[in-house]
C-alpha cells in the first residue's frame, strides 16, 4: 500500500493502517518530498507566534482519544490547557512523534521514503497500480492514497503583467521571498482570510513601520474565537432545520432566527455555528448542484468567516494592526496591476463605489487562497497526469475531486477507480466540511478502515 504524500491527511492515514492492520495484513509505503513528514503547508512554519485556530483541546490526531493532543502538550508544559492556543509548529512535532510511536508499536512493515511522485496509472500486467517516482523508479501497490493537501494558490489573470517583474509573490506560504522584501516598503495582500493574516503578521513581524494593504472584493475579515467557555455543542440533527426546502436561503434564514434565539437565551452565535459543524455533510448532501452554486457565489464568504475563526490572541493582534493603521483593509476589484519604478501601481474600484483607488507597494502576494479546480491545475504533474488520463475528474462546482463512498476516485467515465483513493482538503466536494482537523481525523480513520477491508 503506498501513501502520497506526507502531510497531515497522508501521515494520520498511515498512523490508523499501523495501529488497526493484522500482522502481515499489508506493507505501507508514505512518500513525501519533504525532508520531514506530518509538515503540511500549516505545520511547516517555524514561526512560534504562527498559532492554531483550534484550541488544544480539539486537536487530537485521535479521534477515540480526544485528549492525546493536550497530554502530548502538557508534556511540554503543564500550563496547556484544553484551551489553549498553541504554536502550529507544536501540533507538527506531535504528529511526527504519533506517527513515530505507530510505526514502533506496529508489526506492519512501515518505510517512509522521501521522494516525489510523478505519475500513477493501472500496471498492464495486473489490476495493481504502479506508481512512478521522478527519480524514475516503479513501485507497485494494490491500493494507492492521494493525499496531497494543498495544490497551489489560485490563479490570477490581472496578475499576469507582474510575471516576471520580481514584484509579485504567487505562493502565499513563500516566508523566504516576504522576508527579502525591502524593510519599510508597503505590500499589497490579495485576499482578507487566514493565508492572507499568515502574510500579514510574517510581513510586519520584525518590521513595526511596514504598511500593509489587505485587498479582497468584500473585505471580509475572520471572527474570533472566544474567550468565554463555550456552550456544549448537541449531537442531533438541528431540529430547526427539519423539513425545510433544499435550498441556501431556506437554511441560511432558518439559522439566522436561530442565532437570535439563543442570544436572547444567553448564548452566542458560536455555538449555533458549532453545534453545525456535525452536520453540515448532510447539509451539503441535500443541496442540489444550482443550490451548492448559490451558496458558494452569495453565502460562502461569509459562513467561512464565522466558521474558520482566529485565535483570541491573533484576532487581537489583527484588531491592534488595524486600529494603529498598519494594516488596511480595501474592499474592491482589481482593474489593473502595473510594475514601474521600484515598486506596483493597483488600481481598485471600491466595493462601495467612487473613483478608482490607486495602492503603491512594493510587492504584491497572492494570498487568495488554494485552487482546488483541478481542470486548471498546473502546478501538480502528477495530478495533471491523473486528470488528463481520465483517472480523476472534478466536482460540478470545481471545489475538489468526485469520490465515491470508500473515498475511491471517480474516473470521467462516472465510474469508482479500484485501488485509487483520497483523502484531504478536497474532500469538500462531497462532505463540505472537511478542511479541518476535527474532520480529516474522522476520514483518515474511515479511509484506513475501508483500506482494510475486503471490498464487496
Amino acid at each position: 500500500m503506498v501513501i502520497v504524500g506526507g502531510g497531515f491527511s497522508g501521515t494520520l492515514t498511515a498512523v490508523h493502517l499501523l495501529r488497526e492492520a493484522a500482522p502481515d495484513q499489508v506493507r505501507i509505503t508514505l512518500i513525501e518530498q519533504h525532508p520531514r513528514v506530518a509538515r503540511g503547508l500549516a505545520y511547516r512554519i517555524w514561526d512560534d507566534s504562527m498559532l492554531l485556530n483550534v484550541p488544544a483541546g480539539n486537536m487530537s490526531a485521535l479521534a477515540d482519544e480526544p485528549g492525546h493532543f493536550l497530554e502530548y502538550c502538557r508534556d511540554i508544559d503543564p500550563a496547556f490547557n484544553e484551551g489553549s492556543f498553541v504554536p502550529r509548529r507544536l501540533f507538527g512535532d506531535y504528529l511526527e512523534h504519533t506517527l513515530h510511536l505507530a510505526a514502533r508499536a506496529s508489526p506492519t512493515p512501515f518505510t517512509r521514503l522521501r521522494a516525489q511522485a510523478a505519475a500513477i496509472r493501472r500496471s498492464e500486467a495486473s489490476s495493481a497500480m504502479e506508481v512512478a517516482l521522478a527519480d524514475g523508479a516503479v513501485l507497485v501497490a494494490s491500493q494507492v492514497v492521494l493525499a496531497l493537501g494543498h495544490l497551489g494558490a489560485q490563479p490570477l489573470r490581472f496578475a499576469d503583467a507582474l510575471a516576471d517583474s520580481g514584484r509579485y509573490i504567487g505562493n502565499p506560504w513563500d516566508y523566504a521571498a516576504m522576508d527579502h522584501i525591502p524593510a519599510g516598503q508597503p505590500v499589497v495582500v490579495l485576499g482578507t482570510g487566514h493565508t492572507a493574516i499568515d502574510a500579514l503578521f510574517r510581513l510586519t513581524s520584525r518590521d513595526e513601520e511596514r504598511k500593509v494593504f489587505l485587498l479582497s472584493r468584500r473585505g471580509l475579515l475572520p471572527k474570533g474565537h472566544r474567550t468565554l467557555p463555550q456552550a456544549p455543542a448537541t449531537t442531533a440533527f438541528p431540529s430547526y432545520l427539519a423539513g425545510l426546502p433544499p435550498t441556501t436561503f431556506a437554511y441560511l434564514r432558518a439559522i439566522r432566527r436561530q442565532i437570535r434565539i439563543r442570544q436572547q437565551q444567553g448564548y452566542n452565535w458560536r455555538d449555533v455555528i458549532n453545534a453545525l459543524r456535525p452536520h453540515t455533510p448532510e447539509i451539503w448532501r441535500r443541496l442540489p448542484d444550482r443550490e451548492r452554486r448559490r451558496f458558494l457565489a452569495r453565502v460562502g464568504p461569509w459562513w467561512d468567516i464565522h466558521r474558520h475563526r482566529l485565535a483570541p490572541s491573533a484576532y487581537r493582534r489583527l484588531r491592534g494592526m488595524l486600529q494603529s493603521g498598519q494594516a488596511e483593509v480595501v474592499a474592491g476589484k482589481v482593474q489593473e496591476m502595473q510594475a514601474g519604478g521600484q515598486g506596483v501601481l493597483v488600481r481598485v474600484q471600491p466595493r462601495a463605489g467612487g473613483a478608482v483607488r490607486e495602492l503603491e507597494a512594493a510587492v504584491v502576494v497572492n494570498c487568495t487562497g488554494p485552487d482546488y479546480d483541478i481542470s486548471r491545475l498546473t502546478v501538480s504533474p502528477l495530478v495533471t497526469q491523473l486528470r488528463d488520463q481520465g483517472y480523476v475528474r472534478a466536482d460540478p462546482q470545481r471545489i475538489g475531486l468526485e469520490l465515491d463512498e470508500r473515498y475511491r476516485v471517480i474516473d470521467r467515465d462516472g465510474e469508482g477507480v479500484p485501488g485509487l483513493h483520497y483523502v484531504g482538503p478536497m474532500l469538500r466536494a462531497r462532505y463540505w466540511e472537511a478542511i479541518a482537523v476535527p474532520e480529516l481525523r474522522r476520514h483518515t480513520q474511515t479511509l484506513a478502515r475501508h483500506l482494510l477491508a475486503p471490498e464487496g
